[in-house]
């Protein structure tokens, strides 16, 4: 079966929730695919098992008339035992409900080459999981492809601009997972008392469209460091304790740390394009993945 990456949000985090410019990527160093074969481990998490996920799954799509699926055919396979293969860690930001909705379209979707088509069943798939998606995680995992999003608009980007700068970056792992509905629901009342929300507003929309073929390039260095020192001010309490400290003393060192999605947990994106910071990561015994 198809193998599907996952997910990283390079900019725009709690941004695109009023409908500024985001910039997602897929992430070439996770994946997930489906397996019809006994699964090894047959939970996707502690509470619920792969079985039990697929049956409430394709009960939602049933409810939902989500008639682009073989519903009967995924029941099928599902009784067969339908395995997952996924190394996307969950609660991380890295789009693991996204890759899992984009495999479970690819095997059991009707194919349509309208691109906006797509997008909205992958979105209405996906709502299973949180209520209610922008279908924004599982069209890049779908498409393999970066996005620069706007609402409802999508536009392409360069991707050598793109694998320029991820090559610069890494994740560094806070170890805690977490609950991004949760985060966006405080966000809402915490974003009334932030001062730079604006001044973030703008650079985040520049430094995303940056990406954009033939436009100008934006001064990254300086722009993602000021990103990185608004976030620290006004979004402290998306950063664990743990990370804080580290924090500053990459933001002193004129790199950049910024969220990853919800911040709270999960991975946080590092800036350091002249790989001067491994010495002060392990210092802090963080451990860090490449993009």
């Amino acid at each position: 079966m198809k193998q599907f990456p996952g997910k990283i949000l390079i900019f725009g985090e709690y941004l695109v929730l009023d409908h500024h410019v985001g910039l997602a990527t897929p992430l070439a160093s996770t994946y997930c695919s489906l397996h019809k074969q006994k699964a090894q481990n047959p939970k996707v998490s502690e509470g619920i098992s792969i079985r039990e996920l697929m049956d409430n799954w394709i009960s939602y799509c049933v409810k939902h008339r989500l008639n682009f699926l073989d519903l009967k055919r995924w029941q099928n396979d599902v009784k067969e035992t339908l395995s997952i293969d996924s190394n996307i860690p969950i609660g991380y930001g890295l789009g693991s409900s996204g890759a899992i909705t984009a495999c479970i379209y690819a095997d059991y979707g009707e194919y349509t080459k309208d691109q906006k088509e797509t997008r909205l069943r992958l979105a209405q798939m996906e709502s299973f999981f949180h209520g209610k998606s922008s279908g924004i995680d599982p069209w890049v995992s779908y498409s393999k492809q970066s996005w620069l999003f706007q609402g409802k608009e999508l536009r392409a980007v360069d991707e050598d601009k793109v694998s320029d700068f991820t090559t610069k970056c890494v994740l560094i792992d806070s170890g805690i997972p977490r609950n991004t509905k949760l985060l966006v629901e405080r966000f809402q009342e915490e974003r009334k008392q932030m001062e730079g929300w604006q001044e973030m507003v703008d650079l985040s929309n520049a430094l995303a469209k940056s990406f954009l073929h033939l436009e100008t390039p934006t001064d990254i260095q300086e722009s993602i460091h000021r990103l990185s020192t608004l976030q620290r001010e006004n979004m402290s309490w998306l950063i664990p304790e743990t990370l804080q400290a580290f924090w500053d003393q990459v933001l002193a060192s004129g790199n950049a740390m910024k969220l990853c999605g919800a911040g709270g947990g999960g991975y946080f994106l590092l800036y350091d394009p002249g790989r001067q910071l491994k010495p002060l990561i392990a210092e802090h015994s963080l451990t860090f993945k490449t993009l």
